[in-house]
């Protein structure tokens, strides 16, 4: 039967027997468990359309039913969720509708060195009204230890989606591919070299100025000369080409060079020089990119990285030559200061030709830093609060700044074992020096009730950066 089929009775009728189902069982080594959900939400908001003028507001309700299924093992775990959701609009009532939304994740250990993960997501709400977004999305990764020293990746990512257009602020519809391969190879305790190559397209359901493909090969060297000093190198090449706009398409080299001090085991010191060459059709750009900075307790993904440095730009066409502070961040770290409470934080910058949605705006420097805080207050009460800021500046085409920043936090009772009520309220400023888009501000509250016999198999006590960073930013 497809999605498009299924009516809300059918919808209502499935979910009550899940009802009845036992919740989980085990057969044959392997753990399985099916959880019903039933959710109502109601939200409002004060400026439904975001515009700067006359904002509009809207009360919306809905009502999802759906359900979960896990299967686990020792070498495999799958993930199924499908939950169809009837929206109903106070205002816009040319808006009611049932949405399908559904997702499948999967990971398993194909042989003792290689493991693969797959997911796909469907979200079905209707695209036809200026304002509404979805995405539908697959992802799928292969990771692999050929040798004790030796590891490669390949992965592959797609979406489909109708959202809203960095450039003009028009909900849009866009296609995205990405392909991307690495090796690494590690030799001696800290010591490792390796390559990475990606290929993306973007390309819109009617034409637009943003379609691209592109074309990235990178390379990285880290040496250690000593236990205390140590020398790390990149180099990477970027070209891009458009698909509906002459003169646009460049190439771009990068490399960096970057000496490490360490002071202690997980606090490092270094310098750091970056060098960037953009070939333009439009006009040569050069950076020239000194800084120092500090590490702090560096891995793989978790850690704090700050450098302050200058960014000495030559420009080949009308712009003219300009020199800007940088500060450059790489920061993701857990604080678990106590059994009740979680401080996350995340923060990065770039400066880069610009990608999705803008990719036509050409070069742009970019921040974004966030905060999130969960802590239990009672034995059935939690509460968790954060914080945003994102901060973009096209200097090419455009002299444009956009600043984003987002408050927020919320509540989460749970009275029973299977009865959890939330509350939340956030609170968004946007500012743009874009003639294209108004500025505005939004709050929302948004107050849920969920019946959830039982947890879910999957875990998800501890966010990852990435799951943490589309939680606060998307």
């Amino acid at each position: 039967m497809k999605l498009s089929m299924i009516t809300p009775r059918a919808c209502f009728l499935a979910a009550v027997a899940c009802l009845l189902i036992p919740a989980s069982f085990a057969q044959a080594r392997m753990v399985t468990q099916i959880i019903p959900t039933l959710t109502v939400t109601e939200e409002y908001t004060d400026n439904y359309f975001q515009t700067g003028t006359d904002p509009f507001e809207e009360w919306t309700t809905s009502y999802e039913l759906g359900f979960s299924v896990g299967f686990l093992n020792r070498r495999s775990q799958i993930y199924l969720e499908y939950n169809p959701e009837y929206t109903d609009y106070k205002n816009l009532n040319d808006r009611d509708g049932l949405d399908q939304n559904a997702s499948l994740s999967a990971a398993c250990q194909l042989t003792k060195h290689t493991s693969a993960q797959a997911d796909i997501s469907y979200d079905g709400h209707d695209g036809n009204n200026t304002g509404e977004s979805w995405e539908h999305s697959a992802s799928a990764s292969i990771d692999s230890q050929l040798a004790r020293t030796i590891q490669t990746s390949l992965a592959y990512d797609y979406s489909n989606s109708y959202d809203q257009q960095v450039r003009t602020g028009d909900y849009k519809e866009h296609q995205t591919h990405t392909a991307r391969t690495s090796i690494r190879k590690t030799f001696g305790p800290q010591n490792s070299m390796g390559a990475n190559f990606l290929y993306e397209t973007d390309s819109y359901k009617n034409s637009d100025a943003d379609e691209y493909k592109s074309y990235e090969p990178s390379a990285f060297l880290t040496y250690w000369l000593t236990r205390m000093d140590g020398v790390e190198s990149n180099l990477e090449y970027v070209g891009k080409k458009f698909d509906t706009i002459a003169g646009k398409d460049y190439e771009t080299i990068a490399g960096d060079i970057r000496y490490i001090r360490k002071f202690t085991r997980h606090f490092d010191g270094y310098i750091k020089y970056r060098h960037y060459i953009s070939d333009r059709e439009d006009g040569d750009h050069v950076i020239y990119h000194p800084s120092v900075g500090i590490d702090w307790d560096i891995t793989e993904d978790a850690g704090v990285s700050i450098g302050v440095g200058i960014l000495f730009h030559d420009w080949d066409n009308a712009n003219g030559d300009s020199t800007d502070p940088f500060l450059d961040l790489n920061v993701y770290k857990v604080f678990n200061f106590s059994p009740k409470g979680s401080l996350y934080i995340t923060a990065s910058s770039s400066y880069e030709e610009s990608d999705e949605e803008a990719a036509s705006l050409g070069y742009n420097m970019s921040y974004q830093a966030g905060c999130y805080l969960n802590y239990m207050l009672a034995r059935r009460l939690s509460s968790h609060l954060f914080g945003s800021y994102e901060l973009q500046q096209f200097k090419d085409t455009v002299d444009r700044q956009d600043d984003t920043c987002e408050i927020g936090g919320g509540l989460t009772w749970k009275p029973l074992r299977w009865l959890q009520v939330s509350a939340n309220a956030t609170h968004t400023n946007y500012k743009t020096d874009a003639a294209l888009r108004d500025d505005y501000q939004e709050n929302t509250i948004t107050v849920f009730v969920r019946i959830i016999p039982e947890r879910p198999i999957r875990p998800d006590d501890v966010l990852s950066r990435k799951t943490l960073e589309k939680l606060i930013f998307d």
